[in-house]
């Protein structure tokens, strides 16, 4: 049992002893002309990618988002954090204030209704298509009706006239 305790105090004070010395930095050698130049940073894990798009998204730097959000999808395998990525990317295509990309953003709310039939946030993009959808209906139904108050004041006007011409004939 002694020798127990001695192995044990032995191996903590080891431990204790490596972990305390000093560690050394040691500097890289400048590269020689003969070295090929090194390879350009590989981008940032997925993860870092979608929480800087986060960051974007939250200041309303909707195309630093954008470009963030991309990259990160298509780098991430299915997780929650896509399907939360795919809803904000939507927002930032219909947010950003110098166009905002309806198609491009409908698309990508599909794609998260279809990726995730059970998912958080399945009711809110399937509420935002179906708005959506509504008001394109209501738009197409005032161009519509637009062009049928065109057509029927052109028409009026015509008949006017008709009726002018008659009341000035003998």
């Amino acid at each position: 049992m002694r020798t127990k305790r001695i192995a044990t105090v032995a191996i903590w004070m080891i431990l204790a002893l490596a972990s305390c010395q000093k560690k050394t930095t040691r500097v890289a050698a400048p590269p020689a002309a003969s070295t090929p130049a090194p390879r350009p940073a590989s981008p940032p894990p997925s993860p870092a990618l979608l929480e800087r798009a986060d960051r974007a998204f939250s200041t309303g730097a909707y195309d630093d988002a954008i470009r963030d959000y991309e990259q990160g999808l298509r780098l991430s395998p299915p997780s929650n954090d896509r399907e939360q990525a795919l809803f904000r990317l939507s927002l930032a295509y219909v947010l950003r204030s110098a166009n905002p990309d309806w198609p491009r953003a409908t698309m990508l709310l599909k794609q998260l209704v279809d990726e995730y039939p059970s998912g958080v946030l399945k009711p809110p993009a399937a509420l935002i298509l179906s708005l959506h959808s509504e008001l394109d209906q209501l738009a197409a139904d005032s161009r519509t009706r637009d062009q049928r108050i065109r057509q029927l004041s052109s028409e009026l006007d015509r008949m006017k006239q008709i009726d002018a011409q008659r009341r000035t004939r003998p």
